[in-house]
């Protein structure tokens, strides 16, 4: 973990740990906080920010969305590297943001229609799945919890994009795909290919998007954090250590 100047490397701020000055000094001799202050890949902020003429992009960004608090751990977006969010709200948050992205992605693509047949949410071996048309499926127990996140995505999305459709702009759609840093992801860079032009254009495809694969390991660096000499605004570790990833089915036509 750093301290001291705020890095401009996004890579040694993956996770924000904010404290308050009391909380700030505690944790420089505390020993309990070892493992945590040895973590390269995890920044502590001191609250409150010195004054200053120029801020960082990612401190203006921190503060300008609220989240200049102490006590709270900040989890640093896999699409944008001075975004972050509440540790506690980032799965969910960066699953909406690549729905998104998807969609634009599509657009790029001369999609005419992107409708979400399928949320579910996997948590271990179990999986919990929401049917857009108001179906509900359930695969283990222990469901309600589930029910009210999937519910909560369903009615934070786009569930049905329809666009006037156009040639694809493959130019276009590789560079977006490149500058939201989902160029690892299989699913969008296999639709890219098949939108190329040729005898037998793709039409239409039903696939299943994984909207949390990208934010796992930045969420995980988030839950290595343990500092118990200082007080947290809420149980991070239990929270963050419960890995869980959201997947869609969708259905495009081009």
């Amino acid at each position: 973990m750093t301290a001291g100047a705020f890095p401009i490397d996004g890579a040694s701020r993956r996770a924000i740990l904010i404290l308050s000055e009391h909380d700030y000094e505690k944790c420089s001799y505390t020993m309990d906080a070892g493992k945590t202050l040895l973590d390269q890949e995890t920044y502590v902020l001191e609250y409150p920010l010195p004054n200053v003429d120029e801020r960082h992009t990612a401190l203006r960004n921190i503060e300008d969305s609220g989240l200049l608090r102490p006590g709270v751990i900040l989890v640093q977006s896999p699409y944008d590297a001075n975004t972050y969010e509440d540790a506690l709200e980032a799965p969910h948050r960066f699953a909406l943001v690549k729905h998104m992205y998807f969609s634009q992605l599509c657009k790029h693509l001369g999609a005419t229609e992107v409708e979400v047949k399928q949320i579910s949410v996997v948590k271990g071996h179990t999986t919990h799945s929401l049917q857009v048309d108001g179906k509900h499926e359930e695969v283990g127990a222990g469901v309600s919890a589930e029910r009210k996140d999937l519910s909560k995505l369903k009615s934070q999305m786009h569930l049905h994009d329809k666009f006037s459709g156009a040639p694809a702009d493959l130019v276009t759609a590789e560079k977006f795909l490149r500058e939201v840093r989902l160029w690892s992801d299989v699913t969008l860079r296999t639709l890219l290919e098949m939108r190329r032009d040729g005898a037998n254009v793709m039409r239409e495809r039903t696939l299943t998007l994984n909207l949390s694969s990208e934010a796992k390991s930045n969420i995980g660096i988030a839950a290595r954090i343990n500092v118990p000499s200082v007080s947290l605004s809420a149980d991070y570790r239990s929270e963050t250590a419960q890995q869980q990833e959201y997947q869609l089915t969708v259905n495009v036509k081009f």
